[in-house]
């Protein structure tokens, strides 16, 4: 049975609202429940949530509303409109509800996918991949064998507070994260300024090895940070989740 992928936004968002409930079969193929927790915006640091969750289940209208109604039942949940994880997590017996339908010999085993991403984490790891990894490229270095983004990446998110005082290490994701996301498309200079003037005094200020040499990188990065936003990406059918295109529109990393 092929997939089949129904986009929820754009112009066409209201016609692909489903009016009726959802049913797996030949039209329609397998239909996948989704939804997010955490999201507050292209802000990844300083926020009071700072772990997003994507969960999907592969479940359609017909079969979860007994499963739904059931759980309600058993877990004697009668007021509220829908069930969140909040009137589950501080319940072991009600845990042990949700444990029964994904866990061995649940109706929902394998059929649940969640993921967890760290912001702040995230955050970090995008100075190597967007800044870094680029320059680094150019010069002939490949900085995803071996594990050595990975490694940049925890050595910033773990030992950045510990290496920059106070209010610096926040002070520094703030304006990288500014300088990626769409604010800076028609300010790019002041958020580029912005954002090395912090890492100067973020690597004149660091008290761990790991941070000041990662930071004295970050300092020549600054050609490929001016052009951030005027790569075009390419996204592909499978694989990587985007490429930069080269001047031939062949992949270059």
């Amino acid at each position: 049975m092929e997939n089949v992928v129904v986009p929820l936004t754009g112009e066409k968002y209201t016609q692909l609202n489903q009016a009726q409930s959802t049913a797996d079969g030949e039209d329609d193929g397998r239909w996948v429940a989704c939804d997010e927790s955490g999201w507050d915006g292209e802000q990844l640091v300083g926020r009071e949530r700072r772990f997003m969750v994507f969960a999907s289940v592969a479940v359609d209208d017909a079969e979860a509303a007994p499963l739904v109604q059931d759980l309600r039942e058993r877990a004697r949940i009668r007021q509220a409109g829908e069930l969140k994880f909040r009137l589950f997590k501080d319940r072991p017996e009600r845990r042990s509800l949700l444990q029964q339908l994904w866990g061995p010999g649940g109706v929902l085993l394998e059929r649940c996918s969640v993921y967890v991403v760290d912001k702040e984490y995230a955050a970090a790891a995008k100075v190597i991949d967007l800044l870094l990894e680029d320059k680094e490229y150019d010069e002939g270095r490949n900085l995803y064998a071996g594990g050595q983004a990975r490694t940049l990446a925890r050595a910033l998110a773990l030992e950045g507070r510990r290496a920059l005082r106070g209010a610096l290490f926040e002070e520094l994701m703030s304006a990288f994260v500014t300088l990626a996301s769409q604010r800076a498309v028609g300010r790019q200079e002041e958020a580029l300024g912005a954002f090395f003037t912090v890492v100067d005094r973020a690597w004149g200020a660091s008290t761990r090895k790991a941070v000041t040499e990662l930071l004295a990188r970050v300092r020549g990065t600054r050609p490929y940070a001016a052009g951030l936003h005027d790569e075009e990406v390419e996204f592909l059918p499978a694989g990587d989740a985007y490429t930069r295109g080269g001047p031939d529109g062949s992949p270059v990393g």
